[in-house]
């Protein structure tokens, strides 16, 4: 039997491991940092989180034709370079401005990185092989969020500051093995689409592509209800458990996430070999939907864990499937465009914990603050149906 893996898509598969590895042993804690370290306010560490996401999401409407145009390892190793230096930047900075400096330089990183990757591995892979190899890139990602954070625990004790130096040798390894490895096996040319491009060629792409245009959207609700987990409904054990009751709760739901995500992901792939990819992002949307409603309704531990198993099944049926349709709404010169335009769903994640926030200020209960974010987020399965049959008119 000829095997899934080459050697190129198994260092790239190694890579997005290593890296976000890497990254989970710092940024989950920088928040702590700057208010131990700095003092800094509530609104000013928010400034400085808010503006990751955002510096994200707009170079996310900028980069894709210059990934589909560049040669992608000469752009994946830019990107790393921009991880690399930011790291390797941040045990330096004493000012305010400098870590807004970080965390725009960071964002427009992984704006670069991330769809990249993804390009890379659809290029490097054969098609029947590639709803396998996608699987296996979320497998190892959520592999890395679980052990990292718990790692970094224990590295902490050597200094936060030395941390990142840590994390910029783990890029600068990254950047070595692409290096080597783009020379070995150098790339086969895309044929290049024909259309000059410019800064402003994604915007046409909504124009032109409305199937593309309501997927987005959906996305974009699927990443609103998602971003409540680690924002409002932390907030919410807060609330409803006394303090040290609603960290040990909010740990064990951690686990609960991350141990079933690894138990189902198999299951999830043989599942996605009988249905199309737009049923399961339907119905990962009603599991995530149904989960975020029981959150609300529920102060019993046992729930709250039976609820977080629904949430996390809807999240691997959904977040493994984005990658496989979107690789299958694009041809092969453009999938750089798609690939980072699909970042836009950030929006989502920037407005979550925002209206997540006011909700619990607003109301006395959970019970409504929950039933009105899964309404939100259940707008994603008529949005990925409508998708689908524009996309197949057309």
């Amino acid at each position: 039997m000829k095997s899934k893996f080459n050697m190129v898509t198994s260092t790239i598969l190694a890579s997005i491991f290593i890296a976000r590895f890497g990254t989970f042993l710092v940024l989950p804690y920088l928040t702590l940092f700057l208010l131990d370290e700095f003092q800094y306010t509530g609104v000013q560490i928010g400034t400085i989180i808010s503006t990751l996401a955002l510096s994200n999401l707009i170079m996310s409407f900028f980069v894709g034709p210059y990934i589909d145009k560049f040669p992608k390892n000469k752009v994946i190793i830019t990107g790393l370079f921009g991880y690399l230096g930011c790291y390797i930047y941040f045990p330096f900075i004493d000012q305010y401005t400098g870590f807004v400096v970080f965390a725009a330089i960071l964002g427009m990183s992984q704006a670069i990185v991330e769809p990249t990757y993804r390009v890379l591995l659809s290029l490097y892979t054969e098609p029947v092989n590639r709803r396998f190899i996608f699987n296996i890139r979320y497998f190892l990602i959520n592999i890395s969020a679980a052990i990292a954070p718990l790692t970094s625990v224990y590295f902490q004790q050597f200094g936060m500051k030395n941390l990142f130096f840590v994390v910029g040798f783990i890029f600068f390894i990254n950047i070595i093995t692409f290096a080597f490895i783009f020379k070995k096996y150098p790339m086969e040319q895309v044929a290049k689409n024909l259309e000059k491009q410019s800064i402003f060629h994604s915007f046409y792409v909504f124009k032109k592509d409305y199937a593309f245009s309501i997927f987005i959207l959906a996305l974009i609700f699927i990443s609103f209800g998602y971003s409540q987990f680690d924002s409002t409904f932390s907030q919410y054990l807060g609330i409803i458990f006394n303090h040290k009751q609603a960290l040990q709760y909010f740990a064990w739901l951690i686990t609960t996430n991350a141990i079933t995500v690894i138990v189902i992901q198999y299951f999830v792939y043989k599942l996605g070999e009988i249905i199309s990819t737009t049923t399961s992002l339907m119905i990962g949307s009603g599991l995530l939907t149904v989960g975020l409603f029981l959150f609300g309704q529920t102060e019993h531990i046992v729930m709250l864990i039976l609820a977080m198993i629904i949430f996390t099944a809807g999240e691997v049926l959904v977040f493994t499937m984005i990658d496989i349709h979107l690789d299958g709404m694009c041809g092969e010169h453009e999938k750089g465009t798609y690939f980072a335009l699909s970042g836009v769903k950030s929006v989502g994640r920037i407005a979550g914990p925002s209206m997540g926030g006011l909700l619990l200020d607003s109301f006395s209960g959970g019970a409504i603050v929950f039933i009105i974010i899964s309404l939100v987020t259940v707008l994603a399965i008529p949005s990925f149906y409508l998708s689908n049959k524009m996309r197949m008119r057309g």
